[in-house]
């Protein structure tokens, strides 16, 4: 292994505030792997590799990865960072926007044995299956129906969030964001198993479907959760609910208009509870050039994480019997994962670590707001490439610590003129490696990476599109009428009075919401 020693050896200086660390100290605070050997003793960010040999942080710590675009972020530690995995026999679940990750990769993680798992949104039709609201429905019948709650309430603010960014008033997204929570939860509760997809989401997110839910919501509970988000929209004046629907739409649309995609979404070929029992190898393939699939990448995230996190507590060790590492390339690019601060927090004791590629501080602020330091704070590996962002620089360069020079000016350890100056040819990254001083040091592109070439990128074979079957509000509420079916969130009520009870309350609850709703309509448009 390179000696990185002679760079800076004008700065090591036992009386100094900082310094930079010795290529010993790295060597001692990482585990040491022989690249050429089948099997790894451990897999991490590598802080020292000539593409022979490296040392990786095998800790249980989170990384984050700041690189303006081109600054090769991807070649130097996405990729070789996979392929230890796999020689070490972690899982990982890779986001992979330009589909390079799965070239460069998946034919050494298959020659290891691995189950490999391809959510392709590049190419539609191609990779596994994978249904959002399965999981939710699972959770729902076993008799855990808070947790299921709370992932629609995720995935309801995951594709509500383009309106709510493009909106001029925040209420018609939160309306139509309380109906489309309503509506997940009527599948959840009524739907049969191969009903609940999200066609059948979007197809309750018609107006056609309006009379059929109204009458449904006079047989559910008043305090029904359900119950109250559909009063909420149904007895609103007529331009009012137009304009709710309307924004509904709009959060729907793109499962009204892309049926391969609707197709792709309405089965499922994965299980997310084996990730973190078996090998796997889940790549998440999206388009880097449109955003239009990106909240399917925030949903998968958060659910892997549940569901990983419900598997490890059932463990006597409370946590998984193998690592899962996730490694989010364009962390910034997709929608913020709900959570994501506490999420950090929690993984490390449960056998999770999350490797999170930025390009900016202020991308990762744009997106996480006040959460982004709590994120940062809980990454004790820093990798700066390059940037020409004055925050990352300078944020970089005073955490490196200040210093007496020989002619006894005081001044950073780095500037933020010679962080500009990292050779990318030659991988020069700087490394704030856990508690250690920092280093700079040179990273050896995947190309040299000798042991990890020559394996063939495994094909991805289409899908078998599932028969999808919708539900039908309005099926439902003929049978609950005619009592065939068992009435959603049901209240208890008399035979006799079970015909007209529900059209009485209907009117009455109606016309009591349909006065509020005026006078708040009213007090906004006064506003």
């Amino acid at each position: 292994m390179k000696d990185n020693n002679y760079k800076y050896g004008r700065y090591i200086n036992p009386n100094q505030e900082t310094r930079w660390a010795t290529t010993e100290e790295i060597q001692n605070a990482g585990t040491y792997i022989d690249l050429s050997l089948d099997h790894y003793p451990g897999a991490g960010l590598p802080v020292l590799s000539n593409g022979r040999e490296a040392y990786v942080d095998n800790k249980d710590t989170h990384t984050l990865i700041f690189g303006a675009t081109g600054s090769k972020k991807t070649r130097l530690f996405c990729m070789p960072m996979l392929n230890i995995f796999a020689k070490a026999g972690e899982s990982f679940i890779a986001t992979d926007p330009k589909g390079e990750l799965y070239a460069k990769t998946s034919g050494m993680v298959k020659e290891n044995g691995y189950d490999i798992v391809v959510l392709n949104y590049r190419d539609i039709g191609y990779g596994n299956m994978w249904n959002p609201l399965a999981l939710p429905y699972e959770l729902y019948h076993s008799g855990k129906q808070e947790e299921a709650i709370a992932l629609l309430n995720d995935f309801v603010a995951t594709i509500s969030e383009p309106q709510f960014k493009n909106a001029n008033d925040r209420f018609w997204p939160e309306m139509a964001s309380s109906f489309a929570l309503a509506n997940l939860l009527l599948l959840m509760e009524s739907g049969e198993p191969d009903e609940v997809n999200l066609a059948s989401l979007a197809k309750l997110c018609d107006m056609e479907n309006e009379d059929a839910l109204e009458g449904l919501t006079g047989y559910m509970a008043s305090d029904a959760l359900a119950s109250i988000n559909y009063r909420g929209v149904l007895s609103a004046a007529g331009d009012t609910k137009r304009s709710i629907y309307a924004s509904l739409f709009g959060m729907v649309r793109i499962f009204n208009t892309q049926k391969q995609l609707t197709m792709m979404l309405s089965g499922n070929t994965v299980d997310l509870r084996t990730i973190g029992k078996k090998k796997t190898a889940v790549y998440i393939i999206v388009p880097d050039e449109k955003t239009t699939y990106h909240f399917l990448v925030t949903t998968f995230i958060k659910q892997a994480y549940e569901t990983l996190i419900s598997e490890a507590q059932k463990t006597s060790e409370r946590s998984l019997p193998i690592r899962v590492n996730f490694v989010l390339d364009e962390f910034c690019n997709i929608p913020k994962v709900p959570d994501m601060p506490s999420m950090i927090s929690a993984a490390r004791s449960r056998n999770m670590r999350f490797y999170l590629v930025a390009q900016s501080i202020h991308q990762l602020q744009g997106r996480y707001g006040e959460d982004a330091d709590t994120i940062k704070g809980n990454c004790d590996n820093w990798v700066f490439l390059t940037s020409k962002e004055l925050a990352l620089l300078n944020e970089i360069s005073e955490l490196c610590g200040s210093i007496y020079t020989s002619d006894g000016r005081y001044r950073r350890l780095i500037s933020i003129s010679e962080l500009q100056r990292f050779n990318k040819e030659k991988g020069e990254a700087l490394i704030m490696h856990s508690r250690q001083y920092p280093i700079i040091t040179e990273i050896a592109d995947i190309d040299m990476y000798s042991m990890f070439l020559g394996f063939p990128s495994v094909e991805i074979k289409p899908f078998d599109p599932p028969q999808i079957r919708l539900f039908s509000a309005e099926a439902l509420y003929e049978d609950v009428k005619k009592k065939k079916r068992k009435a959603p969130f049901g209240k208890p009520q008399s035979s006799e009075a079970a015909e007209e009870e529900p059209v009485d309350e209907v009117a009455k609850i109606q016309k009591e919401l349909e006065q509020r709703f005026d006078e708040l309509f009213g007090t906004l448009l006064d506003d």
